[in-house]
């Protein structure tokens, strides 16, 4: 079963030196194991969104998807999967 959370829950992460999600605090917390990245630029309704969607894994057993808004800076747990 998936969840799908909306709105999106606000969450910080911590980088790894390559740029890749390594940890995550707010909502969920842990080590973060990135499986899957892609992007998506849409003009939703004239309001330009640009995102950069991760699909993770977070303490060794939940699998999530994070996405960072590229034009604000800010990163959100959007779906957990069971």
């Amino acid at each position: 079963m998936t969840r799908l959370l909306s709105p999106a829950a606000a969450v910080e992460l911590t980088l790894a030196a390559d740029g890749t999600p390594a940890f995550i605090t707010g909502a969920l917390h842990g080590a973060i194991d990135p499986i899957a990245r892609w992007k998506v630029e849409t003009e939703w309704w004239n309001r330009t969104v640009v995102r950069e969607y991760w699909k993770v894994v977070v303490g060794s057993d939940l699998l999530c998807e994070l996405y960072h808004d590229l034009d604000r800076d800010k990163w959100f747990v959007e779906r957990i999967y069971d």
